[in-house]
């Protein structure tokens, strides 16, 4: 691709396939899509129209470039649900800012620092290059139904990824969306911001990453810090940490977890079974470290914050 492409539509997703299928991003997804919008340059200056209108009155999205920040900001002007779409692509790295879509998949590369945030979104899939990356997403939903689902892999790079609550449809506030369109909200018509319905994967790969959970009660999530000193913060839901023999440092400097609760969150190590480690206390924190046959990673540890050692046992899964 050249530059920086959006696409706006109307379609959605059905199902976790066409949310994850860039195929299905590109075409399905994206019924009665606009034409693509593209950048002057690979690396960006201005964008070629001020406003989008997609499928009629009442459905437009406010485009605006600041050049002080080098950012793009996309602001669906109507009501949520108005616009439902929004693609973003580009072999290089970008400063993007996404408002009040249902849906946002946003695509970039590049070896410099990307910014992403996508504000009131009920499902969004995301991918950086390997800069130091931070990736902002708040959480919409109208129900539960259809998917609710977000998925982030930030590549390489000292990332910083946040899942928070997003803003009800009754908050007539600046920040707010200001209501709904042509769809149905529970809770009394204002929604959910705090992803009870909404699952979360994220891969953070390579690099010291920062990956914050906390503003959430989700319904699951999936979190991959990859190799690196990682900080992870869970939600109030149910999370599972992904790690893998290489992805920890060998002292109490290593992949640190705060917030996780022993009674639905999980350890997922992979390749090993529950005897390769040991859980012990380290001044009220759980110490969990690797004792298996494997010689070049005897030694790797995770520090769960303020966990109860003694309970290994029940968030152990392989």
């Amino acid at each position: 691709m050249a530059g920086f492409t959006v696409t706006f539509g109307n379609g959605g997703a059905s199902n976790v396939s066409d949310l994850l299928s860039l195929e299905a991003q590109n075409s399905n997804a994206l019924d009665g899509s606009t034409e693509h919008h593209e950048t002057t340059g690979p690396s960006g200056s201005t964008f070629d129209v001020d406003s989008v209108v997609v499928g009629g009155p009442g459905s437009e999205v406010a485009v605006d470039f600041d050049p002080n920040t080098n950012s793009f900001n996309f602001d669906v002007v109507g009501k949520w649900n108005s616009v439902r779409n929004v693609l973003a692509q580009s072999d290089s790295a970008e400063n993007v800012y996404f408002k009040d879509f249902v849906q946002a998949d946003v695509h970039l590369g590049g070896s410099a620092s990307s910014t992403v945030e996508i504000l009131n979104v009920k499902r969004a899939n995301v991918s950086t290059g390997a800069g130091n990356d931070t990736v902002t997403i708040s959480l919409l939903t109208n129900d539960s139904s259809w998917v609710n689902a977000v998925t982030v892999d930030s590549g390489a790079g000292n990332d910083t990824i946040t899942i928070k609550s997003g803003v009800g449809f009754n908050d007539g506030s600046a920040a707010g969306t200001g209501g709904i369109t042509g769809a149905t909200a529970f809770n009394g018509g204002n929604g959910f911001v705090d992803g009870r319905y909404t699952t979360v994967d994220i891969k953070a790969g390579a690099g010291s990453d920062t990956i914050d959970l906390s503003d959430t009660h989700l319904k699951s999530s999936t979190v991959d810090g990859g190799t690196g000193i990682d900080h992870m913060i869970a939600s109030s839901g149910a999370d599972t940490f992904v790690f893998h023999l290489g992805d920890m440092a060998k002292s109490l400097i290593t992949d640190t977890i705060d917030g996780f609760n022993a009674a639905t969150d999980k350890l997922k190590l992979v390749g090993t079974v529950e005897s390769d480690w040991t859980s012990t206390d380290f001044g009220g924190d759980a110490v969990v470290k690797y004792v298996g046959a494997d010689v070049a990673h005897k030694g790797e540890t995770i520090v769960l914050s303020g966990v109860d050692a003694t309970g290994f046992h029940g968030w152990f899964t392989a």
